[in-house]
């Protein structure tokens, strides 16, 4: 059995304060954070990895895919001393994913097509965009069902995922048939276990696999426009009277004054 989990590597923002910088772009300048594994995928890369604990003789295949640039290979590195098979990187060395989930839904969709996959984890949303639609374009592309707001994966089979789902606070589970995406939330699991000093010294000379960013052939979101503020000037009225006798003119002619120019 073939699982891949995607994830994401974004910037450590609970530890941007006041050093707010607004870029060109309108966004926020964030290269002098430190980079973590989004918290959605996060739990998803570590129920994976104990749905394969509790799975007899090595019987899953781990695979993990991301987006992004050279930053990411630490992680990638990581995930291998962890156990993950496969590491994939789609390079992106112009941060073209971030308000283009669709770019990075078709790059994940075109590897699945190549090397087929069971079932396809994600986390629900991941800045920067926090669009959360990743899983059901991925869904869509691939033509898989797809179940969200899961919160735990039970067990598995050679045909199937039991999964714990989250709907508005009640908690059920769910059997869903491979091949199928799973779209991982506020899940029992938040953290990734760490690699050990000899895990990782195993995997020292090992490389991630590479492939290019895919392009849909039409763009289901466009990059925001840039906006153009509008300045009207209006002119103000001035009471040539004094006292409350220029408080009565103000409201009686002013006011109209300023609704003649609207």
């Amino acid at each position: 059995m073939r699982l891949l989990a995607s994830f994401k590597i974004c910037p450590n923002l609970e530890l941007l304060k006041e050093d707010i910088v607004v870029t060109e772009k309108m966004g926020i300048d964030t290269h002098f954070l430190p980079n973590i594994i989004n918290c959605y995928d996060e739990s998803a890369l570590e129920l994976v990895l104990r749905l394969r604990d509790k799975t007899e003789n090595d019987a899953i295949e781990l695979s993990a895919f991301t987006a992004g640039n050279e930053q990411t290979e630490l992680t990638l590195k990581s995930l291998r001393a962890l156990g993950f098979t496969h590491t994939i990187r789609a390079r992106d060395n112009q941060k073209e994913i971030d308000f283009h989930p669709e770019i990075v839904a078709e790059s994940l969709a075109s590897y699945v097509k190549k090397n087929p996959q069971d079932c396809i984890i994600l986390g629900k949303e991941a800045p920067v965009g926090n669009h959360g639609i990743m899983a059901q374009l991925v869904a869509e592309k691939l033509h898989y069902p797809s179940v969200s707001s899961v919160i735990d994966i039970v067990e598995t089979d050679q045909k199937s995922v039991t999964v714990v789902v989250s709907d508005e606070g009640r908690m059920q589970k769910q059997t869903i048939k491979f091949p199928c995406v799973i779209c991982v939330g506020n899940a029992v699991i938040s953290k990734l276990r760490v690699a050990t000093l000899r895990e990782r010294m195993a995997v020292s000379k090992t490389e991630s696999e590479y492939t290019s960013l895919n392009y849909p052939n039409r763009r289901y979101m466009v990059e925001p426009e840039k906006l153009h503020p509008i300045v009207i000037r209006r002119n103000c009225y001035q009471s040539q009277k004094s006292g409350e006798e220029a408080i009565y003119d103000v409201l009686q002619n002013g006011l109209q004054k300023v609704l003649e120019q609207i």
